[in-house]
């Protein structure tokens, strides 16, 4: 819960208040359930209607708000963009409830040659084993297991049940969250003498900063060299990235996306849920494909692919919008073969009677 007078929440979001000052935030909420000592906020003055019976006791609106009456009867924060205003106090308020105490579970097994920052807290039954390095103020929740040499950079969350393989990297302010495996082997096999041979994954894997990986997603370590996520990259649950892949920044991968190896995906890229990249392929940057959509060639820069095969979306939909017709397409085209079919019975005087309609 929160405490904080009206002056506080206007430093933290950068929002100008309005006349009525002495009000004090308890909690953040939604317009619909906003009670008293509450905040929520207004993205349009198109949308005042949903004022009228507001229990909130402080509102973040749009600039252009200012001067206008409004049918709302608690204090007002004008701020250039209400939605981000509002963001910045949910991450303050989500940083005071992620304070944890720095210090070491008795229960945790931690390698005497594991070098920790400042300010680490490592939770019960962890194990951390020989050369690992963790930066300041890194925080790994119960049940976790980091394997030998891994580096984790400053100020990471590594939630709970995570596992991080030998010799993988995490750069600062990345989070796994709960169950995600870092550095499995990479599906690697050949066919010899009769049999599927395991080829060794030798490489690791490389999180840039601020990368977050989501529940029960699992990023393969390389072949050879590293599996690469590049800076600000989120990867929602689910996900399955093959060996090799490198991932540039700011890419968002949804749930259930599929990525087989050594796939090239560049920065600024959406993969929305279900989507499933082929292998040794490139898909260029901010190219978004629509869900559940299959890609087995690579796509240039700028594009909007969907379906399957995937295809530029414009043209996928109209494929969409004449399989729908197919139906009533067919109707047609067994009448007419119908209609053929009995001219073709006829004589040459009938057929010709036929074209003529006499």
């Amino acid at each position: 819960m929160l405490n904080l007078p009206l002056s506080e929440v206007a430093k933290i979001t950068g929002a100008e208040p309005g006349a009525k000052q002495d009000v004090t935030v308890r909690e953040l909420c939604a317009l619909e359930d906003a009670r008293e000592g509450g905040i929520c906020y207004l993205t349009s003055l198109e949308k005042t209607d949903l004022l009228k019976d507001l229990k909130a006791s402080v509102l973040i609106v749009p600039q252009e708000a200012k001067g206008k009456e409004l049918p709302f009867q608690g204090a007002l924060l004008y701020a250039q963009n209400p939605e981000w205003a509002f963001i910045l106090l949910m991450k303050y308020a989500d940083a005071q409830k992620q304070k944890h105490t720095p210090g070491i579970h008795p229960t945790a097994v931690i390698s005497p040659s594991a070098k920790l920052g400042a300010d680490v807290c490592v939770g019960a039954y962890t194990v951390i084993e020989d050369g690992v390095t963790v930066g300041d103020g890194t925080v790994i929740f119960p049940q976790c297991y980091i394997g030998k040499n891994v580096t984790i950079g400053k100020n990471c969350y590594i939630y709970p049940q995570v596992v991080i393989r030998e010799e993988c990297v995490l750069k600062d302010y990345v989070i796994l969250q709960a169950g995600a495996k870092i550095g499995s082997d990479g599906f690697g096999f050949t066919f010899h003498e009769g049999r599927h041979q395991k080829i060794p994954q030798i490489g690791n894997v490389v999180l840039g900063n601020d990368v977050e990986v989501q529940s029960n997603s699992c990023i393969d370590r390389a072949k050879i060299s590293s599996t690469y996520i590049g800076d600000n990259t989120k990867i929602d649950n689910l996900v399955q990235v093959g060996h090799n892949v490198k991932v540039g920044m700011s890419t968002i991968m949804c749930a259930q996306v599929g990525v087989a190896g050594t796939t090239d995906i560049g920065n600024g890229v959406i993969l929305a849920g279900q989507v499933g990249l082929a292998g040794h392929m490139k898909i260029g940057d901010r190219v978004q494909i629509g869900a559940q959509s299959g890609v087995i060639s690579s796509i240039p820069a700028g594009q909007v692919y969907f379906g399957y095969p995937a295809m530029p979306q414009r043209e996928a939909f109209k494929q969409q919008a004449m399989l729908r017709k197919l139906p009533e397409l067919y109707k047609e085209f067994r009448a007419m073969k119908k209609q053929a079919d009995e001219v073709q019975k006829l004589s040459f005087f009938g057929k010709l009677k036929k074209l003529l309609g006499l």
